[in-house]
């Protein structure tokens, strides 16, 4: 929605397209005592764009060891393709501000240190330019005293257009809109997740009733016959176990089976009907 009200508000303005060159000279960097950065870059960013330059150490001052400079011996070059827009009567531009921000790496750990923004609008014209910028960063840590960044800011016209068309639309423009479309896509992405749950909802099940007790759980049993644990083994090749027969031979197991039948016979009779 953000970027449609953007482009409504930009309906009837002229849009010029520019390319600005910084080219790092010399960085300034005084901390506080006890500390000492090991590695620094200057990264030129706005909103989801970050131009990042390279990894370089910090040299100590001899009078001030708290004191020190990174110089560049050949300008390391950062560019940037930027789109300004003004009213179709105007002569000025809109504000359209980019950050140089200061980063201390440290074993793989980033922390900003200080950062300072321009106004590409004071920099565009037709015709190509160059300018020495000296800016001073505002310290973002409680470490650092002063921190001051030399560069030398290039602007190159590209073109001129409607700030309607696809081709004029800044890159940053167009790079929150596929952010935001990306996590647009996600939370549908999401919400049709959740909806196919929805039946099936994650987390401990609840528990289930226990099942209804059979009839045949309800009938009282008798104890299991006698036998004796007394066993011989009979010498020889294979090592057969012979158990001893129960008291009273066959007759008595048969009689006890037949008692067993008779009692459970008789309680399943007593038991109450079960929608018979």
């Amino acid at each position: 929605m953000t970027s449609v009200w953007k482009r409504l508000q930009r309906v009837g303005k002229k849009a010029s397209k520019f390319q600005f060159v910084a080219s790092y000279q010399e960085l300034l960097l005084e901390c506080k005592e006890k500390w000492q950065p090991d590695k620094l870059r200057v990264v030129w960013t706005r909103r989801n764009r970050r131009m990042c330059s390279k990894l370089h150490s910090w040299q100590p001052g001899i009078k001030n060891p708290y004191r020190g400079t990174v110089l560049w011996p050949v300008p390391e070059n950062v560019d940037i393709s930027v789109t300004l827009f003004k009213e179709a009567g105007a002569d000025a531009f809109e504000d359209k501000e980019w950050t140089f921000v200061l980063e201390g790496e440290c074993k793989g750990h980033r922390k900003v240190l200080g950062s300072a923004a321009i106004n590409l609008k004071n920099y565009a014209s037709a015709t190509p330019t160059q300018t020495d910028v000296r800016l001073s960063l505002k310290p973002l840590s409680v470490k650092v005293v002063e921190a001051e960044l030399k560069l030398s800011l290039s602007c190159i016209f590209v073109r001129e257009g409607k700030a309607t068309d696809e081709d004029m639309q800044s890159l940053a423009s167009l790079t929150e809109r596929q952010t935001r479309r990306g996590r647009r896509g996600r939370l549908q992405r999401e919400r049709r997740r959740r909806r196919r749950r929805g039946s099936h909802p994650r987390g401990p099940r609840p528990a289930l009733p226990p099942p209804p007790a059979r009839r045949r759980d309800l009938l009282p049993r008798a104890p299991p016959p006698h036998r004796s644990a007394a066993a011989c083994h009979l010498p020889g090749k294979s090592s057969r176990v012979v158990r001893a027969a129960p008291p009273g031979g066959a007759n008595v197991s048969r009689r006890q089976r037949r008692v067993r039948w008779v009692s459970r016979r008789r309680a399943f009779r007593q038991l109450p009907s079960f929608g018979r």
